[in-house]
């Protein structure tokens, strides 16, 4: 049946994940023609909501959110 988890025999396989991570990124601009932007680094975490596996699409995801992660701590 397409569009279907996969069944084998009465179990049903359930293949839905949730996955967040936590990453930096960093921007800066320079050149002849541009205003400078001094590079900046921001944390933050992405959250894919919705990920499901697709029997002839492999992965993918449907909802994405991003929201302000923490700073690195020096503290151990």
């Amino acid at each position: 049946m397409v569009g279907s988890a996969p069944q084998i025999g009465a179990v049903r396989w359930c293949r839905d994940a949730k996955v967040s991570v936590w990453a930096s990124s960093t921007f800066g601009l320079t050149g002849g023609t541009v205003e400078e932007i001094p590079p900046s680094t921001s944390w933050f975490i992405a959250t894919v909501v919705d990920l499901r596996w697709q029997q002839w699409g492999g992965w993918q995801a449907t909802e994405l959110q991003m929201s302000g992660g923490p700073e690195p701590s020096d503290q151990r």
